[in-house]
């Protein structure tokens, strides 16, 4: 069960990591593109948190910590419910074997 787990776990970090990934491209893009918003909502929901145009660092801080932070929650749990859909399989003789 820990192996299970930690493997799910594994899921969720490598997928969060990869929606903060897209996240940045998606920022960076904005700025030399233009980016339709469908997409950008659509691959980086929580970036309609920054219609607040925060004033003050403080606001800026929250608003990123916000924005970055609910497309890494958003994207680990669906790379957890794809972890999910493909079990890993077990060999008989331990986990070295191959």
């Amino acid at each position: 069960m820990k192996n299970r787990t930690s493997w799910l776990m594994r899921w969720f970090l490598v997928s969060g990591c990869l929606g903060v990934f897209v996240a940045l491209v998606l920022m960076a893009m904005g700025a030399s593109h233009i980016v339709s918003p469908t997409v950008l909502l659509v691959l980086w929901p929580s970036s309609i948190a920054g219609i607040a145009d925060p004033s003050t660092l403080s606001d800026k801080i929250m608003v990123a910590m916000f924005e970055f932070g609910g497309n890494f929650i958003l994207y680990g749990v669906i790379g957890t419910l794809v972890g999910l859909c493909f079990p890993r399989k077990h060999s008989p003789e331990g986990l070295g074997a191959r």
